[in-house]
C-alpha cells in the first residue's frame, strides 16, 4: 500500500496527467490540426450569406466650369451577398454615377435607389438598400476676370535728399487675371503686392510678389508677380543766364594728346 500510494503520489492522478499531456505532448500535430480547423471555418464563413452596410462612391459629371462645394456627401448601402464578396466591396466601393447638364441650376437634387448603386462585375452580391434617399449636390460656378494690382511698395533713394528726387513708378502688368468661384471671384476689387520696402539708386526694374494668400481658398491668380519700374529723372542743373542743362553723360571720357 505505501509502495503503492508512493507510486501514486509520484505520477499523479490519472487527471493531471492526461492533462498534462494535452499541454505538453504531440504538440506538433495538434498545431497543425487547429491550423487547418481555423482554415476550414473562415472557408465555410467566407460561403456563408451575410448583409452588410459598406460605404458608396458618387461620381457626378458635370462641366469643367462647375466647382462642388461642401463636403463629399456619404452615401451608404445595405448590400447582401457572401461574406468574401462583400469584403472586396471595401477596396473596390460600389458607385453612384450621375450627370450634371450645363443648364443645371448650381443646387441639384438628386434621388438615390438600389437600382442605381454599380456593383463591380466580380462581385456577387445584391443591393438591398441605399442611405440617403435623395441628397443635395451645391455647386458654384467658376468665373474669369481682370482686376487692378494694388501697390504696397515703399520706394526709396539712398543717396541725397529725398526732396531732390523725383522718382516714377508703375507695375508691369497693372493688372492681373482672377479665376475661382463666381460668388468669390466677383467680390475681388483689386490685388495688392506684398508690403516691401525698396531701395534704390538708379532706375531699375524689380520683381514684387502678389499677396496671394489674402485671397479666400480656391481663387487662383496669374501671373503671381508683377514687375515695379522705377524711373530716376537725371538731376537737372540751373543757370541764370541759360536755360536748364542736364547732368553729361556719359559722366567721363577718354581724350587724345593732340600732335603737332
Amino acid at each position: 500500500m505505501v509502495g503503492r500510494d508512493g507510486e501514486r503520489s509520484a505520477h499523479g492522478t490519472p487527471l493531471s496527467r492526461h492533462l498534462r499531456a494535452a499541454f505538453t505532448e504531440r504538440l506538433a500535430y495538434k498545431g497543425a490540426a487547429l491550423f487547418f480547423a481555423v482554415v476550414l471555418w473562415l472557408v465555410v464563413s467566407s460561403e456563408e450569406p451575410s448583409v452588410q452596410l459598406v460605404p458608396v462612391r458618387l461620381e457626378a459629371a458635370h462641366d469643367s466650369a462647375r466647382i462642388l462645394t461642401g463636403q463629399q456627401p456619404v452615401i451608404r448601402a445595405l448590400v447582401a451577398g457572401r461574406a468574401r464578396d462583400l469584403i472586396k466591396l471595401y477596396d473596390s466601393p460600389p458607385v453612384v454615377r450621375r450627370m450634371v447638364t450645363d443648364d443645371a441650376p448650381d443646387s441639384v437634387a438628386l434621388d438615390l435607389r438600389p437600382a442605381d448603386v454599380y456593383i463591380p462585375p466580380d462581385v456577387q452580391a445584391i443591393v438591398r438598400d441605399v442611405q440617403p434617399r435623395s441628397l443635395v449636390l451645391v455647386f458654384d460656378v467658376a468665373e474669369t476676370r481682370r482686376v487692378p494690382v494694388a501697390s504696397a511698395v515703399r520706394v526709396t533713394v539712398d543717396s541725397g535728399p529725398p526732396a531732390t528726387h523725383t522718382r516714377l513708378t508703375r507695375l508691369v502688368p497693372d493688372s492681373v487675371t482672377v479665376t475661382g468661384p463666381r460668388r468669390i471671384v466677383k467680390s475681388v476689387s483689386s490685388v495688392s503686392t506684398v508690403e516691401r520696402t525698396v531701395t534704390v539708386r538708379d532706375s531699375g526694374n524689380f520683381l514684387i510678389p502678389l499677396d496671394v494668400t489674402a485671397l479666400a481658398s480656391g481663387v487662383r491668380v496669374k501671373p503671381t508677380a508683377v514687375q515695379l519700374i522705377v524711373e530716376i529723372p537725371p538731376i537737372t542743373h540751373v543757370r541764370r543766364d541759360s536755360a536748364p542743362v542736364t547732368a553729361v553723360r556719359p559722366r567721363r571720357v577718354g581724350l587724345s594728346p593732340r600732335t603737332p
